[in-house]
């Protein structure tokens, strides 16, 4: 056999062997369903391998890991494609590589708009991340329109509990709840969880970009007016993220 013919059989042969090893891993990828079992030895980089997917994704998913890297064997964390399912009108679903509001609100037979209206943390209609908890509507004889109006959203913080956050807002635990869907238990809340808060509140959540002027200009009011609603802040130009202001 010629050198030629041996060169093109080892090519034909590293060919089929790469084209196992693609199928193998993909199969893998889609082994673990949409939970895991964490086993002794396990941790989120070996876990995301195994299960196709992002150590980013799995913290998205599982908000109780938070930032870092700790988990224990028997934990069960869930996976991109999980549905958590309610029982007034609204699941929640973890968002899968390759998914789009359009593909979601035609899987769940709904509109972007409505998915957008659930979810006060979309920005951007046309920006969701795998691993991402989105609300969405079950079906379940729920119509396909905008639950109450709400107004800004705000990032749950440790030792938060939704009486703790409608005192802070000057309103009430039924009123979050009414514009949260997704809360099918109001003493269970965790942090770093999105909520959004009823229209009308008297307070602004801090974002990232804000500035005191930008803020009086949102509400239609004055620099010199928030300062006198809020003698705390002590410099016009310093405020942070996640400060909550009094704007009337």
């Amino acid at each position: 056999m010629s050198i030629k013919k041996i060169f093109q059989l080892f090519v034909l042969i590293a060919l089929l062997v790469a084209s196992f090893a693609t199928t193998t891993s993909a199969s893998a990828a889609y082994s673990c369903g949409t939970s895991v079992t964490v086993v002794k030895g396990d941790t989120l980089r070996k876990i995301a391998e195994r299960c196709g997917t992002t150590v980013y994704a799995l913290r998205r998913a599982n908000p109780e890991i938070g930032s870092g890297d700790l988990i224990y064997p028997n934990q069960v964390l869930l996976l991109p494609g999980a549905i958590l399912y309610g029982n007034n009108g609204y699941n929640t679903y973890i968002v899968m590589r390759g998914d789009t509001l359009k593909s979601l609100a035609n899987r769940f037979g709904t509109s972007i708009d409505v998915l957008a209206s659930l979810n006060k943390a979309i920005t951007n209609i046309n920006v969701i991340y795998e691993g991402q908890r989105l609300v969405v509507p079950s079906g379940s004889g729920v119509p396909s329109t905008p639950p109450p109006s709400s107004g800004q959203a705000y990032t749950v913080r440790r030792g938060d509990t939704l009486r703790i956050i409608a005192g802070r807002f000057n309103t009430t635990v039924d009123a979050i709840l009414k514009v949260n869907p997704q809360i099918s238990n109001a003493n269970l809340i965790y942090t770093g969880q999105v909520i959004n808060l009823p229209a009308g509140v008297s307070t602004h959540v801090v974002q990232k970009g804000d500035t005191l002027r930008i803020i009086a200009a949102r509400y239609g009011t004055s620099v010199e007016a928030l300062l006198k609603l809020n003698p705390k802040i002590t410099n016009a130009n310093l405020i942070y993220v996640g400060q909550v202001i009094r704007v009337w």
